[in-house]
């Protein structure tokens, strides 16, 4: 497969892709207007972000703790190495050491707490998604269609999200580079074909020598869009 049908081909995926998330959009869009899935759904959403809040703050004081516990394993090693003789110099280390577990030792409680929190929460995610779960369900017969559609799409788009990253995986990082922000300028479409020597996207016509040269697999951009060209 030659550069070009291989840009295309991605192209094909990432656009399926984009109508695939935008449908699913609009189809959990109207699932969430009805009101009682909505009361369920905010509740799950706050849980979620209670449940990585106190995940963070548990993470970031363990770190702290573990910084510390560092800093004074060293300086105790420091200390009991007998390179430091000067009295000052000890009194220095000792009052280090001691204040560095006593730091340490302050994080305990807050550390206790946050690890209480992110059970908690977790707790809370679990049984807000089971809520959640229970309420489509009750609406199944007026949500059926509509959730039906959104497991559909949801495993239509995790089956795009493998062949993408296959597909990408096998193109050079500089075209991915090109193409990634010509999808972003161009509206989401990189690639355009070429029928009769023109492009398909803005209609120009192409010198019989461009036309070769797409025809062939070269990159051309098209010297009007600005797109990729695929024969």
């Amino acid at each position: 497969m030659s550069q070009t049908a291989a840009l295309y081909h991605l192209q094909m995926l990432d656009s399926q892709r984009d109508t695939a998330q935008a449908r699913l959009a609009e189809v959990e869009k109207r699932l969430n207007e009805n009101e009682t899935v909505k009361a369920a759904q905010f509740a799950l959403d706050n849980a979620q972000q209670n449940y990585q809040k106190w995940r963070t703050r548990a993470t970031d004081v363990e770190l702290e703790r573990s910084q510390l516990a560092e800093e004074s394993d060293a300086a105790e090693q420091q200390l009991y190495s007998g390179k430091v003789v000067n009295p000052r110099e000890l009194t220095d280390l000792q009052d280090k050491i001691a204040s560095l577990r006593h730091r340490r030792e302050l994080l305990e409680e807050p550390l206790l707490e946050a690890m209480l929190e992110f059970e908690q929460g977790e707790s809370d995610v679990t049984s807000a998604n089971l809520a959640l779960k229970s309420v489509l369900e009750n609406h199944e017969q007026s949500l059926g269609v509509l959730a039906a559609e959104q497991s559909s799409l949801a495993s239509q788009l995790a089956q795009l999200h493998s062949a993408i990253d296959k597909a990408r995986g096998s193109l050079p990082p500089r075209s991915l580079a090109s193409y990634d922000q010509l999808r972003k300028r161009q509206g989401g479409v990189a690639v355009a074909r070429m029928e009769d020597e023109s492009c398909t996207s803005c209609g120009v016509e192409l010198t019989s020598q461009q036309a070769q040269q797409v025809k062939h697999g070269q990159v051309l951009m098209c010297p009007t869009c600005g797109r990729i060209l695929f024969a």
